[in-house]
């Protein structure tokens, strides 16, 4: 048997939960076809097979936790005898393609190094079959018991719909058997407790805990706190829109906040990409709004309103998690004035936008009252100097001036 394991997917974490199967023992599958998909470090993806061969068997049940590096799949050694049914056995061969190499061991969306080999291309939003819903709702449809053919439309089939059809009582057949017999459930207390979140310990957040004990042990962090009078516009434009544009004023007047750290060099990054903390039941979310002075206003808001829409029903591609230079976090859209927002390395910065509030500001000499955007802003003091921050800081407050 050859034994195809759990690949570093490129997210730092030390394993992935198995969210759907593909395949099936038994089956004969292509190079390249999807074998499964997993979930880590808040993305979907989609694993393809390294090579192309008979499914011996399947290592993980469904909503089990793989480590990285354990066996994924089995496939048919070549010149293996496997039998098809009780009375019968035929040799299967290894279906190899010779324009690909062995040490294509794994693949992601995207392409990651391991070492000095290349784990794949990127697969794009129209490879692989259709489905009604995402690898995330199949999965909550099989937990619940709901049939989603009964309920796909136009439009994929969201969580919502589905939660729905189960307390209506709008369920199909039991569901499949896993392909591995689950462990039997532990014993719980009943109290009467609110209903909780089954994904309360998604890998999303475990990832959340991970990069929090990285910041903690890697950066030396210093906070900037200061109110922005936002009279000339609070209540004609986007808050959210007003406060990007100010990051990339200030990113440009101060490039030092725009970079990474890493191995004890900061690197400056020539386009700003900032990381928009999104809130979500399954966690925080950090996708990236890249290239953000080259894109328009309606292009920055569109990317915004996609991005709180996946956080919430059908998570966000593994691509749109990396490569941010900057961080923004606009907490104060729930609540909250000031902060210490905690800077993820390798980014340098992180800016954070309290609640809008009325104070008292001196106008002409004269008191007035005027709509206040608190700004706490934390940088890396290994990379960043207190000089550096406060005219980061300067320029910001100017931009939201304006």
């Amino acid at each position: 048997m050859k034994i195809f394991t759990l690949p570093d997917l490129g997210e730092g974490l030390p394993d992935a939960v198995v969210r759907e199967w593909h395949i099936s023992e038994g089956e004969t599958i292509a190079i390249h076809d999807t074998l499964v998909t997993v979930e880590t470090a808040k993305a979907l993806v989609d694993v393809p097979a390294p090579w192309g061969g008979t499914i011996e068997k399947l290592f993980a049940a469904v909503d089990e936790t793989v480590n990285v590096g354990e066996p994924l799949v089995g496939f048919v050694a070549e010149g293996e005898v496997v039998l098809e049914s009780p009375s019968t056995a035929t040799v299967k061969t290894e279906e190899a393609d010779q324009g690909d190499a062995r040490a294509d061991s794994g693949t992601v969306v995207g392409k990651l190094e391991q070492g000095q080999a290349v784990l794949g291309v990127e697969r794009g939003p129209e490879a692989g079959p259709k489905r009604p819903a995402t690898p995330r709702v199949r999965a909550l449809a099989r937990r619940l018991g709901v049939d989603l053919h009964s309920l796909s439309a136009a439009a994929p089939v969201t969580a919502a719909q589905v939660r729905a059809a189960a307390g209506s009582g709008a369920k199909a057949q039991a569901p499949a058997k896993s392909r591995r017999p689950s462990p039997p459930p532990t014993p719980t207390v009943q109290t009467t407790a609110v209903e909780s979140d089954p994904e309360i310990m998604s890998p999303a957040r475990r990832a959340m805990g991970l990069s929090m004990s990285r910041a903690r042990d890697e950066v030396q962090q210093i906070t900037l706190c200061d109110d922005a009078d936002i009279s000339n516009w609070w209540g004609s434009a986007p808050a959210l829109l007003r406060l990007i544009r100010a990051v990339q004023e200030a990113c440009t007047a101060e490039p030092t906040l725009n970079a990474w750290y890493r191995d004890n060099q900061l690197l400056p990054q020539g386009s700003i990409n900032i990381g928009l903390a999104v809130d979500s039941p399954r966690g925080l979310f950090v996708p990236v709004l890249r290239e953000v002075a080259e894109r328009s206003d309606g292009e920055l808001l569109q990317q915004v309103a996609d991005f709180k829409n996946q956080a919430h029903e059908t998570g966000i591609a593994q691509r749109d998690l990396q490569g941010a230079s900057i961080l923004l976090s606009n907490f104060g859209s729930i609540a909250g004035r000031y902060a210490t927002p905690v800077v993820m390395p390798p980014t340098v910065a992180i800016v954070g936008a309290g609640r809008v509030g009325q104070g008292v500001v001196v106008v002409n000499r004269w008191p007035a009252m005027r709509p206040l955007l608190p700004l706490s802003i934390s940088a890396d003091h290994r990379a960043v100097t207190g000089g550096e921050l406060a005219r980061f800081l300067q320029v910001m407050l100017k931009t939201l001036s304006l």
